[in-house]
Order: C-alpha cells, then structure tokens, then sequence
C-alpha cells in the first residue's frame, strides 16, 4: 500500500510578515551598484545639474518605498501627520534603515522659516567617491536629497530638497548637508501646532478652517514670533 504524505501547504509571500531584523548589504556591493548608477546616468546627460536631477529622480523611488515598508512595518499602516514629526521620522528611524545611524543633526534655517537641513559629516553615498576637476561642485547626494524628497512627499510635506557641500573648520572634506524647502501647505501644521500651544487657555480662539487666517496674523503680530516657539532638534556629538 502506497503511503500518502502532507501536502504542503504554500503560503503566499503577502502573507508573511515583514521581517524585522537586522538586514544589512554589503558596502563594497552597494559601492559597486551605485558607481554604476552614476556612472550609467553620466553617459545620458550633457550637465552636471542633469545628472543630479537624474539621481534625485532615483532616490525619490527609493524614498516612497521606504515610507510605505516602515508605516506598514512598523507604524500600523500610520505616518506622521505633523511637519517636526516627519522631520525626525526621517533624522532618525529612516535614517537608521538606510545608513545604519542617526543623522549627525537636524537644525532649522535661521533665515528662512520653511527651511531645514540634515547634516552629515560623511554621507556614505559621497565616501567613496572621487570628482573630477571639470565636474565642478557635482554631488551625489543628490540621490539621499531624492529619497527624503520622496519620503516627505508621499507623507504629505511637498518639498524641495537638495544636496550641498559645506566646507568643515579644520576637516579635509566638506561635510554634506541635505537642505529641505518646504512648501506652503507643509507649513500649516506648523501654524495650528504654535497657535494651540500659544493660547491654549484662551476660550475665544478657534483654530476651524475659517479662522486659519486670523490665527495667523495673530501670530505675527504678537509678542512671540513662529521661530521662538518651534523646537530646535539640537544636533547629536558624533564621535569619531
């Protein structure tokens, strides 16, 4: 008598879970793959601001799908809804999943209200890297500006982000900071977030759609001002 076994059972791969180990590559392979990148997009421009365009467009696919694994993963299918949330969400956790550390710092422009910037002494996309002479200021972070533009826009925080090189006091290579512009409508969470921290004990301020914009006149108006109330994230000491 032939003897019947289990038939095994296939799961689909949808219905596993999200591992959430530790997942590492190797950097010599992620150095390989991203030379390759720059290089091939280097044979399909005739401009160095082309070329970063094209690495930024890179990145911005990368940052949707970074967002969507970790609010799946580990938000519950949840983001963040307010704009200094979304700024440490990125310093922080996304930061960790991609480079394996937090941001060296997280500050806010001094000269302009919708500005942040994210420094890093040295980001791992520009480590190995060498630029020509004839290449001029040419910066691969373009690709990292590209995924944090790719995550604050798909959390809902359009943005400009770019990619600059900032010279270091006593430091052979410049460090790279990622500037991020925020857009208008990024900013209005800033504003509703300051005015019910300003006058929370106040019964006649209604914070409604209707009167967003006497909230906002209030505020500049008023004896504290929009950049005495938000939170600096102060930057972190970094050693080594």
């Amino acid at each position: 008598m032939i003897g019947v076994g289990k038939i095994k059972q296939y799961s689909n791969v949808l219905d596993k879970p999200l591992s959430k180990g530790k997942q590492e590559v190797s950097l010599s392979a992620f150095a390989f793959l991203f030379s390759e990148l720059v290089q091939y997009n280097q044979t399909q421009v005739d401009n160095i601001a082309e070329l970063e365009r094209r690495l930024e467009d890179a990145g911005y696919a990368v940052g949707a799908r970074v967002l969507e694994l970790l609010c799946h993963r580990d938000k519950g299918n949840r983001r963040e809804t307010r704009l200094l949330g979304i700024l440490s969400f990125v310093h922080s956790t996304v930061w960790k999943v991609l480079f394996g550390k937090v941001a060296d710092s997280l500050e806010k422009g001094t000269e302009h209200e919708d500005e942040y910037m994210i420094s890093e002494k040295e980001l791992l996309v520009n480590r190995f890297i060498s630029i020509p002479k004839d290449m001029g200021t040419f910066n691969c972070g373009a690709f990292v500006a590209g995924i944090v533009r790719g995550v604050l826009d798909s959390a809902g925080f359009p943005a400009v982000v770019t990619a600059h090189f900032v010279p270091v006091e006593g430091q052979q290579r410049p460090r790279t900071t990622i500037l991020i512009k925020f857009a208008e409508e990024s900013l209005e969470d800033v504003f509703y977030t300051t005015a019910k921290a300003l006058f929370s004990k106040c019964d006649e301020l209604s914070l409604v759609q209707g009167t967003k914009k006497r909230s906002k006149v209030g505020l500049m108006s008023g004896s504290a001002s929009l950049s005495n109330v938000v939170v600096f994230i102060a930057p972190q000491n970094n050693q080594g």
